[in-house]
């Protein structure tokens, strides 16, 4: 299989973050919603494909990140929604994946500067 060339440059970088430089909620479309379910699995078949340094890394990373996003949204829509316990439980199941990946590059870092748990 041939490797793609990279068709990202620090401009189109530039305009990604600029993108998304906002208050507004802003969605991605590259790739399908995460929607809310299933955050564990994207995120380990992520780290699966990392570890075995496998070409589908960057998409399943960005599917997880969509997942952790759709769980971000769905964590404000029941906050003002008035429902406090949906809420944070979207928010918390967020935060925690976030942390999970964090943990994890920890043990994939080549210059060992994260403290692994």
């Amino acid at each position: 299989m041939r490797k793609q060339v990279s068709r990202l440059t620090p401009d189109v970088i530039s305009a990604i973050v600029e993108r998304y430089e906002t208050d507004r909620l802003v969605l991605s479309t590259p790739y399908a919603d995460g929607s809310t379910e299933h955050l564990k699995v994207r995120l380990q078949d992520g780290l699966i494909n990392q570890m075995e340094n496998g070409d589908a890394m960057a998409a399943r990373y960005a599917i997880w990140a969509n997942t952790v996003r759709d769980n971000i949204i769905a964590g404000m829509n029941a906050l003002k929604a008035g429902e406090p316990t949906e809420g944070y439980r979207h928010l918390i199941r967020a935060a925690n994946s976030l942390s999970a990946f964090s943990d994890a590059q920890a043990y994939l870092d080549p210059l060992n500067i994260g403290k692994r748990s």
